[in-house]
């Protein structure tokens, strides 16, 4: 299960202002919608990498799962209810017969997870995982211990004294790979649940007592996830990044966990960002495989203000170009 059907995730929504729903559906699929705003005081569900089903979707689960969404969507007065079921369903046919397949260009935003994620079997021995990574990530790996940086591991309260520096590096980060972040609150949020969660790390490198790069990690349901990381735009030939990724690494088997996602990753079908490319590549890198989560779909209650919303989403995608 990924971590955003999570309590703490929800809890970090909640603090943002958004309301959010846990639902239990006949003990065969379990839930955690949030709500956020459209244009002209409407609002959208949405469900990210869930419904999460107990076992393979039947045409009764299906059922089921519309009718508890559009009333859901009904109560909330939200024009749809937007969602990828997970486990990775390809009965299309079942499906397409009790939601609406999101159309491709609604498929992007800040708020959307995305479709796939690159990730790393860490129960291998250490050696094994440097075996079998690329060359260059083994040779960058090793050239990080020695550039002069100390690497720190932050956890519980201590993680908000870097908060400040993290968002600023956010900032530099967004900038120079020029990507939108989130409300300040919002990371904000998830340092202040450090104090009480112990599943939260913050990775640190520094150079010369400047901190110029930090990772901010979740160790959930046997993965550490990789959600943010942020960098300065100096001193980046040091390889910091490379030292933080491979302590993490480190850390998460220490805490017992199978696997590491590195998080979003170009593929063929699906190009986000014109920066992605060289992301992808350099996750890739590190060896591990693709996992790939179901296509989007919709329970749809306003169909007007829904595709109000598709074609308005089209055509920022249109003239981006």
């Amino acid at each position: 299960m990924n971590f955003t059907q999570s309590y703490e995730y929800g809890a970090w929504q909640e603090k943002m202002g958004r309301k959010v729903f846990r639902l239990n559906i006949e003990d065969k699929a379990v839930l955690q919608a949030v709500l956020y705003p459209l244009v002209g005081k409407k609002s959208y569900l949405y469900i990210p990498h869930g419904p999460v089903l107990t076992e393979s979707l039947n045409a009764h689960d299906a059922k089921s799962i519309q009718t508890t969404l559009l009333a859901l969507c009904k109560k909330e007065n939200a024009a749809f209810c937007r969602f990828d079921i997970d486990p990775l369903c390809h009965d299309e046919k079942l499906l397409k017969k009790y939601f609406k397949k999101s159309p491709f260009s609604s498929y992007f935003g800040a708020y959307f997870q995305s479709k796939y994620d690159w990730v790393l079997d860490i129960t291998p021995n250490e050696d094994a995982l440097l075996i079998d990574m690329h060359p260059k990530t083994r040779y960058s790996i090793t050239l990080a211990y020695k550039k002069g940086i100390i690497y720190r591991t932050i956890t519980g309260k201590e993680m908000l004294v870097y908060f400040e520096k993290f968002y600023e590096l956010m900032k530099v980060t967004a900038e120079r790979g020029k990507f939108s972040l989130h409300p300040k609150n919002y990371y904000k949020a998830m340092f202040e649940d450090a104090e009480i969660n112990n599943t939260l790390a913050l990775y640190v490198a520094e150079f010369e007592g400047e901190t110029i790069a930090m990772h901010f990690v979740i160790f959930y349901d046997e993965t550490a996830f990789y959600p943010f990381g942020a960098s300065a735009d100096k001193e980046r030939n040091r390889m910091p990044t490379y030292g933080l990724h491979w302590n993490a690494i480190q850390d998460a088997k220490k805490r017992g966990c199978k696997y590491y996602n590195f998080g979003a990753i170009e593929a063929s079908d699906i190009i986000a960002h014109d920066n992605w490319q060289g992301i992808s590549a350099f996750k890739r890198k590190w060896g591990g495989s693709l996992l790939e989560y179901s296509d989007f779909y919709d329970v749809v209650s306003q169909p007007f203000w829904y595709h109000l919303y598709n074609l308005r989403k089209w055509m920022k995608r249109i003239f981006k170009r």
